[in-house]
């Protein structure tokens, strides 16, 4: 009987950056590809600048190691005085490569490392199966549900909060 070897694919390397506004154009166009539309409510340029100039906002671009942009991620609440911070918008290009995961990897651990985070939440489309199976898997918990809160389609669709502790985080961490 012969065995195969799995053969795998080494997945990019992802970097984390501050967003400049030299990349803002992209980020918008990255917004505005179908895949990502349906999910997320687009911003302007002029607000996107505006939460990179907010201290209390981290707009974050994902890179690979061949410098592509591949997403980008804001993050809300650097000065909540309860440390709760908010993931308020995750947004991959290119799906099925690992990005997604790798970045909730990296913001999980800048937000309760760097920023000695308490509490990360988040809210998600429950039309969005992906992504809540992806924060499920990384250790989010569902908190409960906004009944019918946002308008998409034509007919009005419930948001699920998610979070995860700084305890559950603890207790899951692996040093690198």
């Amino acid at each position: 009987m012969v065995t195969l070897k799995k053969l795998r694919t080494p997945l990019e390397k992802l970097t984390i950056h501050s967003t400049s506004k030299s990349e803002i154009d992209l980020i918008i166009a990255i917004e505005n590809n179908t895949e990502n539309s349906q999910f997320i409510f687009p911003n302007s340029k002029t607000e996107h600048i505006g939460l990179i100039s907010n201290n209390d906002f981290a707009h974050l671009t994902l890179k690979t190691n061949v410098n592509n942009i591949v997403g980008y991620v804001i993050l809300a609440g650097l000065e909540n005085r309860n440390r709760s911070i908010e993931l308020r918008r995750i947004v991959i290009n290119q799906k099925g490569k690992g990005f997604g995961r790798k970045t909730i990897k990296q913001i999980r651990k800048r937000c309760f490392k760097e920023h000695n985070c308490h509490r990360l939440w988040l809210d998600v489309l429950e039309t969005n199966e992906r992504a809540r199976q992806l924060y499920k898997s990384e250790g989010f918990v569902e908190e409960g549900i906004l009944r019918e809160s946002v308008w998409v389609d034509g007919k009005y669709v419930n948001l699920i909060v998610m979070s995860i502790l700084e305890s559950e985080y603890r207790a899951t961490w692996k040093e690198s």
